[in-house]
């Protein structure tokens, strides 16, 4: 079964955004769908959380890296 959705994200190449929501309302499945080349980082896993958690500016880090080593641009 499909279920039609009505959000609608444009963003700059140059953006990102938070999209916040209750749980299992699809915005993962909407993002990576929209988003498909986009980098996907899941908080709710405690090992990742922790490594960010520890060291906040490695997120910065291994997004520039990734930036630099792709051909095209990807959304956090």
């Amino acid at each position: 079964m499909h279920i039609e959705r009505y959000l609608r994200i444009n963003l700059p190449k140059v953006q990102s955004c938070f999209l916040w929501g209750a749980r299992k309302t699809g915005k993962s499945t909407y993002l990576k769908g929209r988003f498909p080349n986009s980098s996907y980082i899941n908080l709710l896993q405690a090992e990742i959380y922790q490594k960010y958690y520890k060291n906040p500016e490695r997120l910065r880090q291994e997004l520039r890296v990734e930036s630099k080593t792709s051909n095209y641009y990807r959304h956090a």
